[in-house]
């Protein structure tokens, strides 16, 4: 049987950067709709089944009141999960939709959301949609095409040689364990408790170690972007130590906000290479969500490796799918 898996995060677009910035706000309302054009894209495809994982805003049950499950014609189930009302549930979710033989997962929400999805699962393809506020990992799509990409991957209709590529992640090693994990970017910051979560105060920033630097992104991987443009394709990431130095950089690290940021230097990362944190203590954010504190007698890394999660191209694997005659009667 082929199956879809959708995890939606009520939580996601709602941060302390729609107070301090000029971020917009993404209501449940709204991920209930794009919950119904996915669920009714990938029901259009032939998949046989739909797993959805619950969450505290019951989100997938309004959608399907909303559409009629008589309108639906594959099997449609909200999961049977313990729930914690935490992004740990998300984690959850994604290991128990492997063991369910789920050929695609699609996710709403930013990017916090997608590097839990992929603490648990790096073999199941991504289909990631964009609900946070900075968004480097998920993209902006109708959400219809989505479900409909998903499911075409779930079914195997297309060559995924063309249509998926495995993406980069950092390994956080603290005390030569490996801890925690980040798709986008890990940020040490000058703090020494966790507090809130986002990261808006940018003199407190000391390290930017990512994955990814495209000028066009929002944040803080935007100041990396703006000084040599990596994107999800290339092999190497890249590491900034910020502070007073000859160079500046101008880039919008918020939602409007568009700043001066002192560089003291940087330098381009290959595969399997490891970035000390050197500012100690400290505190470090993982794809824009401070998680992990670091005392004086801590030693921390942070590895820049290429097996993270499988991400599907929306547009490519439509136009397979229209190549193979998929749409015609």
């Amino acid at each position: 049987m082929s199956k879809v898996g959708i995890i939606a995060n009520p939580a996601s677009g709602k941060d302390i950067r729609r107070l301090v910035a000029y971020a917009s706000i993404m209501d449940n309302n709204e991920k209930t709709n794009q919950l119904r054009r996915i669920i009714l894209g990938v029901d259009a495809t032939g998949v046989d089944e739909i797993l959805i994982m619950p969450d505290y805003y019951f989100l997938g049950q309004r959608a399907l009141d909303g559409i009629g499950r008589e309108r639906i014609r594959a099997k449609v189930s909200i999961m049977d999960m313990a729930v914690t009302y935490t992004h740990e549930d998300s984690t959850l979710a994604a290991e128990l939709m492997g063991k369910l033989g789920v050929g695609c997962i699609v996710t709403l929400g930013g990017d916090g959301t997608n590097r839990d999805v992929a603490k648990s699962n790096r073999t199941i393809p991504l289909v990631p949609i964009s609900t946070g506020t900075n968004n480097v990992f998920p993209v902006m799509v109708e959400s219809t095409s989505a479900g409909i990409a998903a499911g075409i991957i779930a079914q195997k209709l297309v060559d995924d040689r063309d249509t998926i590529r495995t993406h980069k992640r950092l390994v956080i090693i603290k005390n030569d364990i490996e801890i925690d994990m980040a798709l986008i970017d890990a940020v040490v910051l000058n703090q020494l408790f966790i507090g809130a979560r986002a990261i808006w105060e940018l003199p407190e920033v000391k390290q930017i170690i990512c994955t990814r630097a495209e000028p066009t992104n929002m944040g803080l991987t935007c100041i990396g972007g703006n000084l040599y443009p990596l994107g999800p394709d290339d092999e190497h990431g890249m590491h900034l130590k910020l502070g007073n130095g000859k160079l500046k950089v101008k880039a919008a690290v918020l939602p409007g906000i568009i700043s001066e940021v002192g560089i003291k230097e940087w330098k381009i990362l290959a595969p399997g290479e490891e970035v000390e944190v050197a500012h100690k203590p400290s505190v470090i954010a993982l794809d824009g969500e401070r998680e992990i504190t670091v005392k004086d007698s801590d030693r921390v890394k942070v590895r820049l490796q290429s097996d993270g999660p499988p991400v599907v191209n929306i547009e490519r694997t439509i136009r397979e799918a229209v190549k193979k005659g998929f749409f015609r009667n």
